[in-house]
């Protein structure tokens, strides 16, 4: 199991997610077993190179605008949103709009031939794509940490699991999950219930999304609507096969 430095994202990182992480959560769901059971929570997105790729988005967004990537992330950090900041350079609503489904659209593309999407999935996710550029346009991103700040929340977890297990040894479950079980099997060979290691893995989560608030690192709103989605996130955790 490999478990990867979690990197925040600036302002033009969150935008840059956007552009990509659709083609991405879909090429995962092609591939959820590759996927290992706890850094599908603790690390979504946060590896060097995904970083370094979302760096590049957001240089695509600042060339959409006919600025300077770091002037975007200033002018995004102010409050202001999309829609205002093309205003400030001729661009109306509905040319940014245009442009950024279309940059969508062509990510989309690009995952099919790449074969990361299948050719109905794509069709699926481009009849979104212009509710997704206009809400992305009309948003302010003051505070927004995105999905590397929803992973620096759990950066903890995977430490926890162990205790969860009855104290197992981490090397022990770090080669388990290798071995191919679940949490899910790790945990009831040692007569632990799947509703125990859930109700656990939350209590954990919740905790530390109520710390995040705390230390303002993220908003009360973010908290609420991660929380929201913990089920779904568990329930992949305790699942998901482990073959790296």
């Amino acid at each position: 199991m490999k478990f990867k430095k979690v990197t925040l994202l600036g302002a033009t990182g969150v935008l840059a997610i956007m552009l990509s992480a659709g083609v991405a959560y879909a090429a995962q769901d092609n591939n959820s077993t590759s996927i290992s059971p706890v850094n599908a929570v603790t690390e979504n997105g946060g590896a060097k190179d995904k970083v370094e790729k979302h760096h590049g988005c957001g240089a695509e967004l600042a060339g959409i605008l006919g600025m300077d990537a770091n002037t975007l992330s200033q002018e995004l950090k102010s409050g202001k949103t999309l829609a205002q900041i093309a205003a400030a350079q001729g661009m109306d609503a509905n040319t940014l709009t245009g442009k950024l489904q279309a940059a969508f659209n062509d990510r989309i593309d690009k995952a099919v031939a790449n074969g990361k999407l299948t050719a109905d999935k794509a069709a699926t996710m481009k009849a979104k794509t212009a509710a997704k550029a206009t809400s992305i346009i009309n948003k302010s991103w003051t505070g927004h940490k995105g999905g590397a700040g929803k992973s620096n929340v759990f950066k903890n977890v995977r430490q926890q699991i162990p205790a969860l297990l009855g104290n197992m040894d981490a090397a022990q479950l770090k080669a388990q999950l290798q071995s191919g079980k679940t949490l899910v099997q790790i945990a009831q060979d040692r007569g632990i219930a799947k509703d125990k290691l859930v109700s656990d893995l939350q209590s954990i989560m919740k905790a530390n999304l109520d710390q995040a608030v705390k230390d303002n690192k993220i908003t009360a709103d973010n908290a609420t609507q991660i929380e929201s989605k913990l089920p779904q996130m568990i329930e992949r955790m305790v699942t998901r096969v482990d073959k790296d």
